[in-house]
């Protein structure tokens, strides 16, 4: 016995010494690309060597779908313990208090938050508590320009003491950015640009910085908690008007469609194709273009970096500089069950170790300052010469007190999404600054009105909202057995039953618990402000006023453009496939190929075929444009001609308001395949004898087709009329991946289901979205209840009459 007692005892101790010396693992989630994991990868072994007994899982997401990841990960209590968050988005975690402060971890042995760059600290930071440790900052005021093209136009080289003013003020020489402007844009005999003086990466960012140089901001008072947004400030809608003057009059900056079009779709692959002779970006496009351009390799040329210029004002001579800025760090999630060393591995991914690591490989500007001006980041001596470009690297340590950051209140990118889709048409030259900032601020701030209103909602009470649905879902099965009750029932009929009710069990229950539950679940939800990480609150039947009233405006919008879409693309749809179903039936040899090739183009990917038609929407270049206009655009019949855009410029399908929606409608052509097979099989169940004895009465093709064609094809018709309709009202995908998300410039696509997309995964309203989903039920119950009354007209052979 005791010898049992002993082996047990020393099993315990063994299995106590296994635990203790258990091996922690922590998740560690990023959005940086595959060359950056290269490095993050070398960083993690070297701690995971400083830090025995530690493991690091280091995962990758999309930048585009990294948050709404994190929020369900989080949400389902499976989120990593790390998670790398930026000043715009890391609000809406720590809000909900989803992550951890970390002041309480600056007494840390060798730890000193003031090493760090003030101004990412306070971006990272809310009510004075710091809840996402800097790893860079990345200002985004930095130009990449091309020697060469400098020395070609006879301009002095930038040193970064330059100035801008709305006019040129050529007397000034190369100091002025706009002489620069006009001297590095070359056009051919035809008024074409060939060779542009600038671009940004994006449009949005170019405005902001003319606009933050200007001396404007978007919003008034504190960025972390705005109450009003400040968009008809007269500095703002100057700038943005002279952004578009910039791209549309003097086009020394090429349009979004000239780059879409061009064979260098991003203004960095235009740069590095020498067509652009300046870029502006942050420094994160340095590892891209070393790539592209080694020295001593074809097609490389001297290039560096320079400061974006500064506003000086005429009169007062006074210089102004400020531009938009990005950056990044790590933050500890609060669901971590290994604070502490969830705690050592950001200060070691966001400190000195790692960040030494990913200045080395030219990353990632340091957020700590001593490193931002060591060896590690600035090219010295030693530095190798393709590791030596840019050489003016210390521009970006420059930069860093002029950088202005984007309001990061969690509310501000719902608020800018709704202003943004106003400014599209600016840059493109279709509207003017004042009236598109008008109405986005206006449509704005009542959006911004309405989230502010929100945050004093009471609790939700799950006990009565869930008691309500049981007492529904109990009067739902009453309705249903309520014509079995009371009925005398055999011995052998009640065994049928309980053998039948067994047979079904697994359906009912899949019904109740997958179908059934979150439909419930969802309609319980339309009643709340939800966001899936803090208690849901009371709203009420709010979240169905504020569409129905008009106080979205988007709403209505949304639900506009989808009907106009369904009617237009289903009628015609059905045209089209009819038409081809009855072509195909005609028998001739080859027709089963025919038949295959019309169908295949259904069963392609709605992605893949999306990034087709995004190619061949192309306004310069693009198959449709190529067809309508020819290769130069020489052909202008009268039909075409209203299609034409600003200064004889091709249409811009995916870029014109008035346009998109066309384009997309004839883009849902291509899936007709399927309907037409729905079709060609219920023109293959017509009897022949019907024909033929109708040819013997003298009726012609059209006769035919009217009296014994379309009547006894009605039931295929119908069908596919009514999933046609529903499929169409359900429209996501197509328009999502053509327009990026964004529906297209003043919303001209955001159809009802990329709206509710938006409301749930980027605004984090699930309660709002929930209502949407119902609103959607109720409108494509009503249409199919409208089309089941049209069922009388359809004829099906053999029905009682």
């Amino acid at each position: 016995m005791k010898s049992i007692l002993k082996l047990s005892a020393t099993a315990a101790l063994l299995a106590l010494a296994a635990f203790s010396n258990a091996v922690i693992t922590l998740r560690m989630v990023v959005w940086d690309g595959d060359e950056a994991l290269s490095v993050l990868r070398k960083a993690i072994t070297g701690f995971e060597k400083a830090h025995p007994g530690v493991e690091v899982q280091l995962e990758q997401a999309d930048y585009s779908v990294y948050f709404q990841k994190l929020l369900a990960q989080y949400a389902g209590n499976t989120a990593p313990d790390v998670a790398m968050l930026d000043p715009g988005n890391f609000q809406r975690y720590a809000k909900r208090g989803a992550l951890l402060p970390l002041n309480q971890f600056f007494s840390t042995p060798g730890f000193n938050i003031a090493d760090y760059y003030k101004p990412i600290v306070d971006a990272h930071s809310m009510n004075d508590t710091l809840y996402v440790l800097p790893r860079d900052i990345a200002p985004m005021g930095l130009i990449y320009y091309n020697k060469r093209l400098f020395k070609e136009a006879g301009l002095d080289l930038p040193d970064g003491s330059w100035t801008w003013d709305f006019k040129p003020r050529p007397e000034l020489g190369s100091k002025d950015w706009l002489t620069c402007l006009s001297k590095l844009t070359k056009f051919d005999a035809n008024g074409k640009v060939t060779q542009w003086a600038f671009s940004a990466w994006d449009n949005p960012p170019f405005a902001d910085t003319m606009a933050y140089s200007y001396g404007a901001r978007y919003v008034k008072g504190d960025p972390a908690a705005f109450t009003e947004l400040n968009l008809t400030d007269p500095k703002i809608v100057r700038a943005y008007d002279f952004v578009s003057e910039l791209i549309n009059k003097r086009h020394w900056v090429p349009s979004k469609s000239e780059l879409d079009s061009a064979v260098q779709s991003q203004a960095v692959d235009l740069f590095i194709a020498q067509k652009l002779a300046m870029f502006q970006c942050g420094i994160w496009q340095v590892p891209h273009i070393r790539e592209a351009m080694k020295p001593g390799s074809p097609g490389f040329f001297d290039w560096d970096i320079v400061m974006f210029p500064g506003y000086q004002d005429a009169q007062t001579g006074k210089v102004n500089i400020a531009f938009p800025t990005g950056g990044s760090g790590y933050g500890i999630l609060k669901s971590t069950p290994h604070p502490k060393e969830a705690w050592e591995l950001t200060r070691w991914m966001a400190g000195a170790p790692a960040m030494k690591i990913m200045a080395e490989a030219g990353l990632a500007q340091p957020a700590i300052q001593s490193l931002a001006t060591s060896d590690a980041w600035l090219p010295g001596p030693n530095t190798s010469i393709d590791q030596a470009y840019p050489h003016n690297r210390l521009a970006t340590h420059l930069a860093v007190p002029y950088v202005v950051f984007s309001p990061t209140a969690d509310y501000w990118a719902e608020v800018n999404s709704i202003v943004g889709a106003k400014l599209d048409n600016v840059f493109r030259g279709t509207v003017d600054a004042k009236t598109a900032l008008s109405q986005g601020n206006r449509e704005g701030q009542k959006r911004l009105d309405d989230i502010l209103r929100q945050e004093n909602l009471k609790p939700f009470p799950w006990p009565v909202g869930v008691g309500i649905i049981c007492l529904l879902l109990a009067a739902i099965i009453y309705w249903i057995f309520k014509p079995d009750l009371g009925k005398r029932l055999s011995r052998r009929q009640k065994a049928d039953a309980k053998a039948g009710l067994g047979f079904a069990a697994p359906w009912i229950i899949g019904t109740l618990v997958f179908t059934a539950g979150p439909m419930l679940l969802s309609l319980l939800m339309s009643f709340t402000d939800w966001d899936f990480i803090t208690p849901a609150k009371t709203r009420g039947l709010e979240n169905y006023t504020e569409a129905l009233s008009g106080k979205d405006d988007r709403f209505w919008h949304s639900l506009q453009i989808t009907f106009i879409y369904t009617l237009v693309s289903v009628p015609l749809g059905l045209v089209i496939a009819m038409s081809l179903a009855l072509l195909l039936n005609a028998k001739i040899r080859g027709v089963p190929v025919y038949r295959t090739l019309f169908y295949l183009p259904s069963l392609a990917s709605i992605v893949a075929s999306s990034l087709i038609f995004k190619r061949i929407f192309q306004p310069d270049g693009g198959l449709l444009n190529l067809i309508l206009y020819g290769p130069s655009g020489q052909w202008r019949l009268p039909f075409l001609a209203n299609l034409v855009g600003p200064h004889g410029k091709l249409p811009d399908w995916m870029g014109d308001e008035h346009l998109t929606l066309p384009a997309l409608t004839m883009m849902s052509f291509w899936g007709v395949g399927a309907s037409m097979v729905i079709l060609l099989a219920g023109l293959k169940a017509i009897p022949d004898f019907y024909y033929e004895a109708a040819t013997i009465d003298g009726a012609g093709p059209m006769s035919k087709f009217k009296v014994i064609t379309l009547p006894m094809v009605s039931p295929a018709i119908f069908f596919t009329l009514v999933t046609g309709l529903i499929g169409s009202f359900q429209v996501f995908t197509q328009v999502f991946v053509m327009t990026a998300g964004t529906g297209a410039p003043n919303n001209s696509t955001r159809v009802y289901m990329l709206h509710l997309y938006d409301a749930a995964f980027n605004n984090l309203r699930m309660g709002y979205a929930a209502a949407l989903a119902w609103i959607l039920f109720a409108i494509i119950f009503v249409v199919s209840m409208v089309q089941y009354r049209l069922n009388k007209v359809v004829y099906y052979e053999g029905a009682e009459k």
